[in-house]
């Protein structure tokens, strides 16, 4: 089950193919300086996942449920990002539930654990999760390759596109990531029957909010069916204004997450 999470957590970075419309007079140029311009910002995440399993030799059913809320702060100049991961899983009749602190250091992601600090970089699966930095960068991406028409509204702007669970896979450049986990779990198939991100703008072209709708369907080798279900949001509040993130003393030769749980 580790592996088959993994598969739901990038919600990230989107790829395609295309241009972006100006009508509205909000080119892709403005936006795109605007996104750059982005140094600091606090974040929301809201992220939920269910899953419907159906054994097709057995006709015997499981429903497995996931929602991570996340707030955190991030600098993309020092590359710092930290904040609190909150967790709850329900699944065959067991419930899970965690809240972690989090700090990122570039390319380091760390967990405070029962007031211990581990390192959680090779978790794939988990770390994504706090790198809230990255919900800018894959807008950007979107931007620069997907045909987009943005539409003016009240006092602000937006846009919406359809995305696959493959685009997803390849924006984040985990696709050979997911390719092994994909194997592992023994995964034959998985279409996208709905997918779509959502994005709202200042007039200044600034992000400010992103909404992500997957509605897929898995069949595995044995012929088992799931249908799965993944909805996120993102809000940036507080862009550019003043942050400072510390950096905690316990990281220097943390531990690997492994150990947190043996």
């Amino acid at each position: 089950m580790k592996r088959l999470m993994a598969l739901f957590l990038i919600g990230f970075v989107i790829l395609a193919s295309g241009c972006i419309g100006d009508q509205v007079g909000l080119t892709k140029e403005k936006v795109l300086t605007a996104i750059e311009n982005i140094e600091t910002a606090r974040y929301d995440q809201n992220f939920s996942m269910s899953m419907h399993i159906m054994e097709e030799k057995t006709n015997k059913t499981f429903n497995f449920n996931m929602i991570f809320n996340i707030t955190g702060v991030f600098n993309r100049t020092s590359g710092f990002d930290a904040g609190n991961m909150s967790f709850s899983m329900h699944f065959m009749g067991m419930d899970v539930n965690m809240d972690w602190p989090y700090f990122v250091n570039g390319t380091q992601v760390f967990f405070k654990i029962d007031g211990k600090r581990y390192n959680a970089t090779d978790e794939e699966d988990i770390s994504s999760q706090a790198r809230g930095s990255m919900n800018i960068i894959y807008i950007e991406k979107l931007l620069e390759s997907k045909n987009v028409t943005i539409k003016k509204l009240a006092s602000s702007y937006a846009f919406r596109v359809n995305v696959t669970f493959w685009e997803i896979a390849n924006a984040t450049n985990q696709t050979g990531y997911l390719l092994s986990e994909l194997n592992g779990d023994n995964v034959k198939n998985i279409t996208t029957n709905e997918g779509w991100i959502e994005v709202h703008l200042r007039e200044d072209g600034t992000p400010v909010y992103i909404e992500e709708y997957l509605d897929l369907t898995m069949v595995f080798e044995d012929e088992t069916v799931a249908h799965v279900t993944v909805h996120e949001s993102i809000r940036l509040h507080d862009i550019n204004e003043p942050v400072k993130i510390r950096v905690p003393e316990e990281i220097e030769n943390a531990p690997s997450m492994d150990e947190a749980f043996w």
